[in-house]
Parts: structure tokens; C-alpha cells; sequence
């Protein structure tokens, strides 16, 4: 694509922008969903969504400087009015695709409005013209037999589903502060250019394609990913560089997309570099380290320590060693030293209950709750809470009297009598004879 059709397709692309912008400002929610962010960087605090582009503003930390905040305040003054202001859009510096995330949610309801509709003018259409009665406490059920008010009446049974998608139409009005015809019609207008932005993209993919497949082979052949799964990747980081290009900083597209492309390549490669995936910026550490080793090693001639290599990168020991962690090589749980047959699963403590152990506490869990079913349900209660048989937290006398509302020496006297019924049952001889008392 020659210079001069890409600028084309750049300046065509940025009407599209502009009409799309102007379908969300066209909605009162719409215009407050895209000025909170302005004005939460106005304020000085860091807005829930990034909007425009931060290393133009100076923004650090989220944070709009005092020094632009004036000519931001200016700028935002110069799009309240009725037309936009193509001159001011330009100026804001606009991450397009934040701003076609707040389209997309603000028009999301379209469908179900069409439903509502749809489902409106179906009822409507049942009635064969005849107009919905007025609303009324008492119906003369005698007049409804006759044939001349069936009609009436059949206007009178729908009149609550159409009240009802009535209420829900009201709702949605008050809720995007238009009627549904402005919010019908801005839908409209932001799903065409919507359509025509994702034309221009495609037509751009298809332009710079051969760059694409020009850094994928910088890094192919690669025993992670096939090629073909590297030019996708690489087609992402170029969709996500045609969003974010502003031909107004003097270089073309294809200079701007080659740092995309490579970013998007690196992380899919580093993304599938390993069984457990580690966050990128962990790995970018752990190549900054191994770069300093060998920097160190050519010096030295030898590897440096763990405080050396502190000392040398300038930054905390604990950090470099937390890295270290992280970045450990994996082992199976059956790896050998060699030497021994013995595996690495063979020295781990197992957590599981042991076969014939878990029989017996089913079998005992069991004798206990046949027991139980022989007292009474205060002594069986009693019981249950004295020894902790529900959550191994066994309870106090003066816990269970406060529970009963009864005293210490009350909640005594019952225990001692469920025991001796438990002991006539034969329970507890039978949990001493197998040692579980």
C-alpha cells in the first residue's frame, strides 16, 4: 500500500470515528459514560477506564498532571456544544478502542428493545384494530358474553402484557435518557460505522500482511508454536496498532505496527514456553537476570553470587531470588537421581486417609449414629455438641447450659444420663474394645 492511499484510508477512517462518537453523544448516557473519565483525571484520581493516550498527556500513575488539565478542560468545553468538533477530537489524543467498548455497551439493549417492540405490535395486530379499553376497577361480566364486546374483551386480557412491555420501554428511555426512536436511530448509526471501521482494519491486515509473516520468521523456526499460530498472533498486534495509530506523529503505519507485532509474537511465545504459565513481566525479570549474568561472567570469568549479582543489577536481593523461585524448573513427581529407584512422589507426604483407616471411621461413624437414635433429641443434641461430633469442636457445660438456657449443672446431669443409655446400648464397650475411645 502506497503512502498516499494509506493516508486515504486514515483520513476516511477517522470520519468513520467521528460519526461513531457522535452516535454515544447523541444518548445522555452515552455522553456521561465518555466524559466521567475527563472528569475523574480533571479531578486529580485515577479513572476506572483509560480513554486517551497516556504517553501524550504525561498521565504517571493514572494521573493527569496539573500542567495539562487546563488545556484538557478546553478542549472537553469546545465538544459540549450541539455539532462536534472534529478539531477537538483530534486534539483529546482518543484511545478509539475505548471508545468503541462504551459504544458497544451502550447500545447492547437494541435487540431487546426490538423484541419488546416486535412482541408490542404482535399483540396489537390480535386485536384487529380494535383500541385497548380504558382502565377500570369492575367489569360487568354479563356484557362480556355478549358477541359485540368479545373484542372488548380480548383488548382487556392483552392489557396488562402491553402495559408491562409498555413500562419496560419507559424504563429503558429513562435509563439512556432518549426516546426509543434517538436511541434506535443512534444504534443504527454507530453498528454502519461500526461495519466500516472493521472494513478499513481488514483492509489494512490484508495491505501489511507481508510484514506480519516478515517478523514471524525472525523467530520460526520455534519448537513452541507453528508458524501459522505465530502470523495469528502477529495479525492481533497489528488489528491492535491500526487502533491505536495517529498519523499525526509523522510515521507511517508500518513503522508504528512493527513494535506491535513483535510485542504480540513475544508474549504468544513466551505465553507457551512453559507447562505453568508465568506472567510475562516475571519472565522479562528473569531474562534481565540471565542478561546480567553474562555480563557479569565476561567480566569475572566466573558466575556471581546471589548479593553480587544484588550489587551489580542495583536492586533488591530478595527480589532476584524470588524470581528464582518462580522461574525454578519443573520436575515430575516420578524423577530418579539416578542412583535410587525411589521418586520424587515416594518422599511426599500423602494427605489421603488411608483405605482401611477410612472403613473404620465410616463403620464407627455409623455405631455412633444408631446409638444416638435411642436417645432422646435434647440428649442426643446434648451429646452431639459435648464431644464435637458434627465439627470436632466440642462445647462446654456452660456453653450448652447458655444454648438450652438451662444450668451447667442441668446440662450435667443429662449428659451423664445419655451415657449410661449409650453404655446399655453397648457404644462405648464397643469403641474401647477398637480403640477409637
Amino acid at each position: 500500500m502506497s503512502a498516499e492511499e494509506e493516508n486515504d484510508l486514515i483520513t476516511e477512517q477517522e470520519k468513520i470515528r467521528c460519526n461513531m462518537l457522535e452516535s454515544i453523544l447523541s444518548i445522555k448516557l452515552g455522553r456521561d459514560q465518555f466524559f466521567e473519565p475527563f472528569c475523574t483525571l480533571l479531578n486529580g484520581d485515577i479513572p476506572g477506564r483509560r480513554i486517551i493516550d497516556e504517553s501524550f498527556w504525561g498521565i504517571v500513575s493514572g494521573r493527569l498532571p496539573d500542567s495539562g488539565r487546563n488545556e484538557l478542560r478546553e478542549i472537553l468545553g469546545n465538544m459540549k456544544s450541539r455539532y462536534l468538533n472534529r478539531d477537538s477530537v483530534r486534539a483529546l489524543h482518543l484511545l478509539w478502542h475505548t471508545v468503541e467498548n462504551i459504544g458497544s455497551e451502550l447500545f447492547c439493549g437494541i435487540e431487546s428493545c426490538r423484541k419488546l417492540l416486535n412482541r408490542r405490535m404482535s399483540l396489537v395486530n390480535t386485536l384487529e384494530g380494535n383500541t385497548i379499553p380504558p382502565d377500570r376497577k369492575v367489569l360487568d361480566h354479563e356484557s362480556l358474553l355478549k358477541p359485540a364486546d368479545q373484542n372488548s374483551y380480548r383488548a382487556w386480557e392483552l392489557h396488562p402484557l402491553l402495559s408491562s412491555i409498555g413500562n419496560e420501554l419507559d424504563l429503558m428511555e429513562v435509563s439512556r435518557g432518549a426516546s426509543i426512536h434517538e436511541y434506535s436511530v443512534a444504534a443504527k448509526r454507530f453498528r454502519e460505522a461500526s461495519l466500516k471501521n472493521a472494513d478499513i482494519l481488514e483492509r489494512f491486515v490484508e495491505a501489511n500482511l507481508r510484514l506480519v509473516v516478515s517478523m514471524v520468521r525472525k523467530y520460526y523456526p520455534c519448537s513452541i508454536m507453528e508458524e501459522m499460530d505465530l502470523v495469528q498472533e502477529g495479525c492481533q498486534g497489528l488489528m491492535e496498532a491500526v487502533r491505536r495509530f495517529d498519523y499525526r506523529r509523522g510515521c507511517k503505519l508500518s513503522t508504528f505496527a512493527v513494535w506491535w507485532i513483535r510485542q504480540y509474537i513475544i508474549k504468544a511465545i513466551l505465553h507457551h514456553s512453559r507447562l505453568v504459565r508465568l506472567p510475562v513481566s516475571v519472565q522479562i525479570e528473569d531474562s534481565s537476570i540471565n542478561s546480567a549474568i553474562d555480563d557479569f561472567v565476561l567480566q569475572s570469568g566466573r558466575k556471581p553470587t546471589l548479593d553480587e549479582l544484588s550489587e551489580y543489577m542495583g536492586r533488591n536481593r530478595d527480589e532476584i531470588e524470588q524470581v528464582y523461585i518462580s522461574t525454578a524448573p519443573l520436575l515430575s513427581l516420578d524423577h530418579t537421581d539416578g542412583e535410587h529407584d525411589a521418586t520424587i512422589a515416594d518422599f511426599l507426604e500423602s494427605r489421603l486417609q488411608q483405605p482401611d483407616a477410612e472403613a473404620e471411621h465410616n463403620d464407627t461413624r455409623e455405631r455412633i449414629n444408631a446409638a444416638l437414635a435411642s436417645l432422646s433429641d435434647r440428649e442426643k443434641t446434648i451429646i452431639t455438641l459435648r464431644f464435637g461430633l458434627l465439627d470436632d469442636m466440642p462445647c462446654t457445660l456452660q456453653e450448652l447450659g447458655r444454648i438450652f438456657g438451662i444450668s451447667r449443672e442441668r446440662v450435667r446431669q443429662l449428659e451423664s444420663r445419655a451415657l449410661k443409655k449409650l453404655k446399655g446400648h453397648g457404644l462405648l464397650s464397643t469403641l474401647s474394645q477398637n480403640g477409637s475411645l
